[in-house]
């Protein structure tokens, strides 16, 4: 009888074992998915499929909210929307991403990055007013990467609205 209540024991033991060693693996994927997404490498060190829609869904979003809080004057809300449209850009810049025989990545660096470096500058130089006047510029490196790239029939305009009712774009007062 001692050996089976030890028997019962050790599987019960073994069985907390991997359900903690499963919930570990559940709570890094959740962890991972909450990051940027980052083109993952194979087993060869190439760089895997990186889906540009992903990431332009994204520079879609942040672009738009971007316009928000330039439209309503908040500098840290842009400064901070301009970071994460420079991050997410700098991932496709680095995902080695060439679609069709077309290298995205490269034009990424040439038509996307000197946009958002250019309204960085008139953001820390001359101001929100400044930096949102002159959007346009963010507008014509995206169009012109599209270009680039051979997806012409996508086209970008500055926001006339946006919708994300759980969102104040205005600056705080302290």
């Amino acid at each position: 009888m001692h050996r089976l209540s030890l028997v019962f024991s050790l599987v019960a033991l073994l069985g907390v074992g991997v359900v903690f060693f499963q919930v570990s693996r559940m709570e890094q994927a959740r962890n991972e998915q909450g990051s940027a997404p980052r083109a993952a490498e194979e087993p060869n060190g190439k760089p895997e499929h990186m889906e540009v829609a992903v990431y332009m869904g994204r520079l879609q979003r942040f672009h738009q909210k971007l316009w928000l809080a330039g439209n309503v004057g908040n500098a840290e809300l842009a400064k901070f929307y301009l970071h994460e449209m420079e991050e997410t850009m700098e991932a496709i810049a680095d995902g080695h991403v060439v679609e069709e025989g077309v290298n995205v990545s490269a034009a990424m660096e040439t038509h996307g990055l000197p946009a958002i470096g250019k309204l960085e500058d008139l953001l820390e130089k001359e101001g929100v007013g400044a930096m949102h006047a002159n959007g346009g510029i963010l507008v014509e490196g995206c169009n012109n990467c599209h270009i680039a790239t051979e997806h012409m029939y996508i086209r970008i305009k500055e926001p006339e609205a946006a919708a994300f009712p759980d969102q104040y774009f205005a600056p705080v007062t302290k």
